[in-house]
């Protein structure tokens, strides 16, 4: 990267001249002010007194606008028109807008025509038509003017290569209209596959699009430039702008490109560009163009950034946005480049044009000047500049008639923009008018005229900051992509991982490393199943010898306490960051996992690290409980980075000592985590590594009398095959989801078929959590654009190896069997297949994605999980039977909506059966505190809670026994007052709300008593009942006196009835039938009721997760704010 140009002072007081300038351009605009530029900035000035009006503006573009159901419209135009008020949009407006509401409810159709067109009418200058005939009259009717036209193409969300090439043709086709002479074409737009981390592979695809425009440009004469949107796109931009003009065919083409001024890097690039094609001019006389703009991505680059916890790339403030921008002026309008270089200004700020001007007079480089600005935005103030004979262009974006609903993003960035309280079009409506306005704008600008020296050029997203855990817990940011130096270290180690061949893992007992034992093959799912390492498997007796050490070191572990222990697990949490690529590269190449989903697992071990380490020391565990003892963690494949870590790391904060028996398809995974484990402190004989075969030696261990609690990730199937060897077996499993993603007729379906595909698709579909059914209205599913799209994306997926950059899906662990064969190779009657699977390779690991329709309800797709990259789709004829049949499945672990509609939003939430609810977001991801994960129904199994929650920790310790209630009550009505009955948002991210709340049981729980429970536990179970409305119903095997409504029955009977009610919870010294209860689908809390008021109470309620997405493009003002309560 080139060092930053350096400004000069020599032209400071060319400022207070602008400002001068600015004033005689307002004056100069205001005879150009027809009719329809007066109500129009009449319109805004009202907008503008009035917050909610801006809302419920962007409710009508967007939210009317989008919404293919009249009826659906009809409704969100009603619910939006109540919010209309006199203030913000006069009397006429507001009481017009109430009345077509109402009539709405009667005629919809007519209403919502009306209102389009409308919304149409006052956009037309904004967005023009790209039909041939119209935009060639506007286009002559601006050169009457001496004003040019940019024009860029809008269409639908690029959501794949068809759209992308689509929009492809039609900048090619708008390049030869005769009347066309200047276009602006974002890369995005027509390359669906950019890829951040295939910088090689994106910049081969997007140059190779390049060319070709470049080729039409010269045989067209019309000017390309290139736009430039998100922060991730600008090396890429640039780097294929320099690669292509480089060429022979194209190094004297005339071509540009943009850099926005609110990306600190935008300077540096500048002087890159500048240096590049100095070179290039004195080669072959080539020019380019630099349009310099403010940057209109502002909103949506924080949101991201907030999200995956990166610092935002642009500038922090507006005040440093236009001490860039003055900076880039100077920098950009001198004679020493001129030649080389041309200047576009584009922007509506008026004291910066002028500066720019005043700028251009001093040092004589006029002729290498452009003023830019909106078509639409500021027509009197772009024909003052017309009328002083200076080049002026507007940016023009056009759409097709039939494609306007899809131009409406762009319409709400710019409200978004525009509105801004700082910003200098809100000021411009009045400034003419008003002298406190106009100084105010013109102090502003003075102060960032001055500030530009002083103006910090240095990366802010780059900038180095070292990732370090503390006490105070917050998530671990995901790995930038956007950074050289985590690419570059990215590649060595996958290098590295890719050339071992040989590696062999032993079993870990008591600190010593076991290799002579029987020998499995681990296997490369990329490479047809290619043998890369060798794992060793434990004995009967390493079982039995592990089980002893692990037994006897529990008590020096738990002597340490909640501090020491969360310590060594805080190095841990550092370990894991300072090695992220490594683990990475090693879960790429054992799991098939891609870098994108790979990477999220890092952030989440780090994160379960860290928040179980400060958990164990806030819950106080030392005074009223003890350790469970041993714990097994019995991890999946499909995690296997994040889920062991989750478990390990919680057991070992709660003081327990842990054996690892390692998923069988992820060995390799797993030896590279315990490493870390070790290297971090955790003693070896407190975590030990055994792994074992699915046969008498695994089930040996898992109901090892001295093992006291196994933590199992895995399918409910195993659950109840494990509770089947050991009656009593104490285990917290998440076991199995069938997931699904309701779409409804209020549903943007560019944003829903974004995150539908990512839900059903990452990771191949091979994620607990992912939506394997799509549950969508009849008039989605009947509009062409759902289905055009979404075969545009899921085509356009690239299936390969992991550990290949331009894969977006990976490999299957291994060849599809029972379930999964079926989900890719059978229909069942009535469905078919929008899109069939494929197999790639030999092995049967690679499949193309498959998406089957006409699913019926009760069918086998609909019920049934499966692990592998197929979606189902079922066509619902509105959202109540969405609901119905969403929770129709056994399971209930994360669950999905897409909707613009609030009330829509509302009804979901209050009425889904799942412990991790999405709206318009997709439904895998879930972030450790902020989202923490677990499900209802055959979805959870045992005494657990949601990992990455406040309870997890709390479930392995053994609590004192409650004696006394009274003050265990008191605590109890504490806790549900502070948490139990709110909606909590840990998170306090604008952009995303993230809602933790308790909910019912509906059919309550069936309690197991003795003769022996005691009047205090009576009467907590009897307050439960009375006070707080939880259904219980009491059953012992022989009669208690005063206990009138007592079932008195067996174990075995107890099992049956047990069938009646959610749950069972074990009071009583009998063997509780967890087997037989599993069977019946009721899971069962063997604990005794414990003193601690707050740890008791979580375990009477259902957990749940909510994430709401809270913007629209990064505007927080736009989308549906649906309400969320607590516990009723």
């Amino acid at each position: 990267m080139s060092v930053p140009i350096d400004t000069e002072t020599g032209i400071d007081e060319l400022a207070q001249s602008a400002v001068k300038v600015a004033k005689q351009l307002i004056a100069e605009s205001e005879p150009n002010k027809k009719r329809y530029d007066k109500a129009s900035r009449k319109r805004f000035s009202r907008l503008f007194k009035d917050p909610k009006a801006i809302s419920v503006t962007v409710s009508l573009t967007d939210e009317v606008m989008r919404i293919t159901s009249a009826k659906d419209a009809a409704r969100v135009l009603k619910k939006s028109a109540k919010s209309a008020t006199l203030t913000g949009f006069g009397l006429i407006n507001a009481v017009g807008l109430k009345v077509i509401a109402a009539i709405s409810m009667v005629l919809p159709k007519p209403v919502l025509f009306a209102v389009h067109t409308q919304v149409k009418r006052l956009s037309k200058g904004i967005i023009l038509p790209s039909e041939s005939s119209k935009l060639a009259k506007q286009i002559k009717r601006r050169a009457k003017k001496d004003i040019r036209l940019n024009i860029n193409v809008l269409g639908e969300a690029v959501l794949g290569e068809r759209e992308a090439a689509e929009r492809f043709e039609r900048v090619l086709e708008m390049m030869k209209r005769p009347e066309v002479d200047y276009v602006s074409v974002k890369l995005s737009s027509v390359v669906s596959q950019i890829i951040t981390l295939d910088q090689d592979g994106t910049l081969k695809r997007v140059s190779e699009k390049l060319r070709i425009i470049y080729k039409n440009s010269i045989q067209s004469h019309t000017f390309v430039n290139l736009d430039m949107e998100e922060f991730r796109d600008l090396r890429l931009t640039v780097d294929a702008f320099k690669l292509v003009l480089s060429e022979e065919e194209f190094e004297k083409l005339y071509a540009g490109i943009v850099l926005q001024a609110y990306l600190p890097e935008s300077h540096e690039v500048f002087a890159e560009l500048v240096k590049w094609s100095k070179q290039r001019h004195k080669n072959t006389g080539g020019v380019i163009k630099i349009r310099l703009v403010k940057g209109a991505n502002l909103a949506m680059e924080k949101a991201e950034a907030t999200l995956h916890g990166w610092v935002a790339a642009p500038y922090q403030s507006k005040a440093a946005v236009d001490a860039s921008y003055s900076r880039l002026l100077d920098t950009a309008l001198r004679a020493d480049h001129a030649d080389a270089v041309r200047i576009g200004v584009a922007s509506h700020n008026l004291f910066h044009i002028a500066f720019a001007l005043e700028i251009a007079k001093k040092r004589k480089v006029m002729d290498q000047l452009d003023i830019e600005m909106l078509e639409g935005m500021a027509n009197p103030e772009a024909l003052a500049i017309a009328n002083r004979k200076l080049r002026i262009l507007l940016y023009a974006p056009v759409t097709r008639g039939d494609d306007f609903a899809s131009a409406v993003a762009y319409l709400v960035r710019r409200l978004d923009e525009n509105t801004a309280p700082e910003n200098y079009l809100r000021s411009s409506f009045e400034i003419g008018e008003s002298k406190e306005i106009f100084n105010a704008q013109a102090e502003r600008f003075l102060k960032g005229a001055t500030d530009r020296h002083d103006l910090s050029t240095k990366s802010l997203r780059h900038r180095s900051i070292k990732f370090e855990v503390g006490d105070i817990f917050e998530n671990a940011p995901n790995a930038d992509l956007t950074k050289d130096s985590f690419v570059n270290k990215l590649d060595k180690e996958i290098r590295s991982v890719l050339m071992q061949s040989d590696l062999q893992i032993p079993i870990v007992i008591d600190g010593k490393q076991i290799f002579d034992r029987t020998l499995i093959d681990g296997y490369d799912p990329s490479d047809n199943a290619k043998i890369w390492y060798s794992y060793a498997v434990a004995s009967k007796s390493d079982v039995d010898s592990a089980v002893k050490l692990a037994k006897k070191a529990v008590t020096d572990w738990s002597a340490k306490g909640a501090e020491k222990r969360g310590e060594i697990l805080k190095n841990f949490a550092q370990i894991a960051h300072d090695e992220q690529e490594s683990s990475i590269a090693i879960m790429a190449r054992d799991a098939g996992k891609t870098v994108a989903e790979a990477d999220p697992e890092v952030s989440e071990a780090i994160d379960f690290a860290n928040y179980y380490a400060l958990s164990a020391i806030s819950l106080d565990l030392e005074k009223q409980s003890s350790p469970v003892g041993v714990v097994v963690v019995v991890p999946p494949w499909n995690f296997p980075y994040a889920i062991p870590t989750g478990g390990i790391c919680a057991a070992l904060a709660a003081g327990n000592t842990v054996i690892f028996k390692s998923a069988p398809e992820t060995v390799a995974t797993s030896w590279h985590l315990v490493n870390q484990l070790w290297r971090s402190g955790v003693p070896k004989d407190v975590l030990q590594f055994v792994s074992t075969e699915d046969n008498e030696i695994g089930q040996a261990l898992i109901t090892h009398l001295d093992v006291n609690a196994v933590i199992l990730t895995g399918g409910y199937n195993t659950a109840l095959l494990f509770s089947s060897w050991k009656n009593n077996l104490n285990l917290l499993a998440e076991t199995s989801g069938k997931n699904s993603m309701v779409l409804t007729a209020c549903c943007d379906i560019d944003l829903a078929v974004k995150d539908l595909v990512q839900s059903a698709f990452g990771h191949a579909g091979q994620k607990c959590s992912a939506a394997s059914v799509a549950i969508v209205d009849k008039n989605i599913y009947e509009n062409p654009i759902f289905k055009k799209q979404l075969l545009d994306a899921v085509q356009s997926l690239q299936v390969g190896a992991g550990y290949k950059y331009a894969t977006s899906v990976g490999p299957i662990i291994k060849a599809a069997e029972h379930s999964l064969d079926r989900a890719l190779t059978r229909l069942d009657e009535g469905e078919e297949w929008l899109l069939e699977p494929k197999q790639l390779d030999q092995a049967g690991l690679l499949w193309s994605p498959g998406i089957k329709t006409n699913v019926k309800p009760g069918s086998w797709s609909h019920l049934n999980e499966w692990f592998g990259p197929v979606l189902a789709i079922m066509i619902s004829p509105d959202l109540k039977t969405s609901i119905k049949w969403q929770n129709a499945t056994e399971f209930g672990l994360t669950a999905g909506i897409q909707s613009l509609d609030q009330g829509e939003c509302e009804e979901w939430i209050e009425n889904v059966e799942a412990g991790n609810l999405y709206v318009n977001r997709g439904v895998t991801g879930a972030i450790v505190n902020r989202q923490p994960f677990g499900g209802w129904k055959r979805s959870s199994v045992g005494a657990t809670a949601k990992a990455g929650g406040a309870n997890y920790v709390a479930t392995l310790r053994n609590w004192n026994q409650m004696h006394h209630f009274l003050p265990m009550k008191e605590a109890a009505n504490k806790w549900l007052n502070a948490v139990g009955k709110l909606a909590i948002d840990k998170s306090c991210l604008e952009v995303e709300s993230n809602l933790q709340r308790y909910r019912r049981y509906k059919k309550g729980f069936l309690i197991r008593l003795e003769s022996g429970t005691s009047k205090d536990e009576l009467d907590f179970l009897s307050w439960l009942k009375t006070e707080l409305g939880i259904i219980t119903s009491l059953s012992s095997d022989t009669l208690i006196p005063g206990l009138a409504n007592l079932v008195v029955e067996s174990a075995s009977e107890f099992a049956e009835h047990a069938k009646e009610f959610d749950r069972a919870r074990w009071l009583s010294s009998e063997i509780a039938p967890i087997h037989q209860l599993m069977q019946n689908g009721v899971s069962c809390d063997m604990r005794p009721i414990t003193s601690r008021g707050d740890i008791e109470m979580s375990r009477w309620f259902l957990e749940q997760s909510i994430s709401i997405t809270q913007h629209r493009y990064g505007n927080t003002n736009a989308g549906p704010k649906p309400i969320c309560e607590g516990l009723k």
